[in-house]
């Protein structure tokens, strides 16, 4: 009950972060809030599919007999914790940013470019790596059993490699989404006041 529950609060802080976002534009010092906003709209969206789909996928009793602790395990936990509590970590590191260095602009392009890298990159690592191993898994699992799922014969196969080889395009989006929000916490904390 409580796993399940837990997707309630994230999905209240989506909803008051979409209403934000209707908002920005309504007055000067709200449109300022734009980026910590986005972040709060991601955590609802990767919530409802990290936490809410996969969580469920995983959670339920008989998911549990024949696909816990496989790949699919790996999907909700880089939806959810990554998705969920990686953006919203970064929507209050932005919004922290903003008020104690109220002066300095965001650089918009790299700010957009970010958000997006890393929103694409996780879908990216998701959809054409681990939620497809974990799927064959699955399938595996319920035909011949958890240990063969789970077993060095399985697991190396050629399809899986080259599966696992794949995630790599996501991974790098990903990395190239988090250098771009790295370096722009550098240029607000390092920018010298005018």
């Amino acid at each position: 009950s409580f796993s399940a529950l837990e997707v309630v609060p994230l999905v209240l802080l989506g909803y008051e972060a979409f209403e934000n976002y209707t908002r920005l534009h309504s007055a000067p010092w709200m449109d300022r809030l734009k980026w910590p906003v986005y972040c709060f709209i991601a955590v609802s969206f990767w919530n409802l599919v990290g936490a809410g789909v996969f969580g469920f996928l995983i959670n339920m009793p008989v998911s549990l007999f024949y696909i816990q602790g496989l790949n699919t395990t790996a999907v909700h936990a880089h939806t959810a914790l990554f998705g969920v509590y990686g953006f919203l970590s970064l929507g209050f590191v932005f919004l922290i940013a903003r008020y104690i260095r109220p002066e300095v602009e965001f650089n918009d392009k790299l700010m957009k470019f970010g958000f997006w890298a890393l929103n694409i990159g996780l879908a990216l690592m998701v959809l054409i790596s681990l939620l497809p191993i974990g799927l064959i898994q699955a399938w595996a699992s319920i035909t011949h059993g958890l240990w063969f799922a789970r077993s060095e014969e399985f697991m190396q196969q050629p399809l899986l490699q080259n599966l696992r080889w794949a995630r790599l395009i996501g991974d790098t989006i990903l990395i190239i989404g988090a250098v771009a929000f790295f370096w722009q916490i550098v240029k607000v904390l390092f920018t010298k006041k005018s």
